[in-house]
């Protein structure tokens, strides 16, 4: 006969692979109808002449910009990491290749590289590599979405009227987003409680449900607990602060080059918008919707017609996947340049 047990875990991961062929589906799907409508907006023929909008010195400037933000991004990965033996000559090309990885490959399998490289060339765990790239993505995204927010008050006219009740309340948020991020352990077991008499009724129509999600949140709990210092995480919430503005320059560089000028709030809600949708999870490698949110933006905050906003989208996105295959180039023959340190006990 068949074990039981055998049977439930064959049954969700039949589930599991359902799951991940309709996301993926829905991606390629998504991707598709986005591009098909955007290229349609744009008129090509004009498009090297916004090409010859930008000088020498403002792709150079904006290289230099997009290369800070990357050694920003390896502070960081070394400070949540937590281990001073870090050696830079490994983690930097580690950074670049990854960064490359994440913006080429589909469906986030980008990811999963710095995971690998941090076993391979380093030695660490797949805890360890976990729970560093997962504390980077919740900062940056903190980040990202609490300036924005911050300035929509000073770029949106009709919000002027409230601008210091809006403050406040961002202010408050960002407190306790902050606080919750430090006690994200904590959180998700109290969410883990309070939502398993759902995940009992769930489990009753779908085998190992329950047991699943409570793998995951128990795993999930465990790698926030690995943040909870006070010296690690204000100093990898403040470097991330460093990898906001570096990617804020890039794009600031190249926006000026194009012509926009605005005041800077409108600015910060333009460049935000683009930045918040690269982590956008259901698209081929962010694209449509990174086009889709410049357009948003520069059409929205910057008054810019529509073929022109959807142009710079293109532009803007090219660049960044432009410059993340040179400095990826350079990471990986970095990479297989440096030898991998010694394994424990060698």
């Amino acid at each position: 006969m068949t074990d039981p047990t055998e049977r439930n875990n064959g049954s969700t991961g039949a589930a599991n692979s359902r799951r991940q062929l309709l996301v993926r589906v829905a991606s390629i799907t998504i991707t598709v109808v986005l591009l098909a409508d955007l290229v349609g907006r744009v008129t090509w023929a004009e498009f090297d002449q916004l090409l010859a909008r930008i000088a020498v010195s403002s792709w150079i400037g904006a290289l230099l910009a997009y290369l800070a933000l990357n050694l920003f991004r390896a502070l960081r990965f070394r400070i949540l990491l937590d281990k001073r033996d870090s050696p830079w000559r490994i983690l930097i090309p580690i950074t670049l290749y990854h960064n490359f990885l994440v913006r080429a490959l589909p469906f986030k399998l980008g990811e999963l590289s710095y995971i690998v490289l941090l076993r391979s060339r380093l030695n660490y765990s797949m805890e360890e590599g976990l729970s560093s790239l997962f504390g980077a993505r919740v900062l940056e995204l903190l980040i990202i979405v609490m300036v924005f927010a911050s300035s929509i008050p000073a770029s949106a006219e009709e919000l002027a009227a409230h601008r210091d009740e809006l403050l406040l309340a961002i202010a408050v948020t960002f407190a306790l987003s902050i606080i919750g991020l430090y006690f994200g352990g904590s959180v998700i077991r109290a969410f883990q409680k309070a939502a398993q008499p759902i995940l009992n009724v769930a489990e009753g129509g779908r085998p190992g449900f329950a047991t699943g999600a409570n793998n995951r949140l128990r795993h999930l709990a465990e790698e926030m607990d690995r943040i909870r210092q006070p010296r690690l995480f204000l100093t990898a919430l403040f470097t991330t602060c460093f990898t906001y503005t570096s990617s804020f320059l890039t794009n600031y560089i190249l926006l000026r080059a194009l012509g926009v000028d605005v005041a800077l709030p409108a600015f910060i809600a333009i460049i935000s918008l683009g930045m918040f949708a690269s982590a956008f999870p259901f698209t081929i490698s962010g694209f449509g919707v990174v086009e889709l949110a410049w357009r948003f933006g520069l059409m929205q905050f910057a008054g810019m017609p529509d073929a022109d906003a959807t142009a710079a989208g293109f532009l803007l996105h090219g660049f960044q996947i432009f410059a993340a295959a040179l400095y990826g180039f350079l990471g990986y023959l970095l990479i297989h340049i440096s030898a991998p340190l010694p394994k424990t006990g060698e």
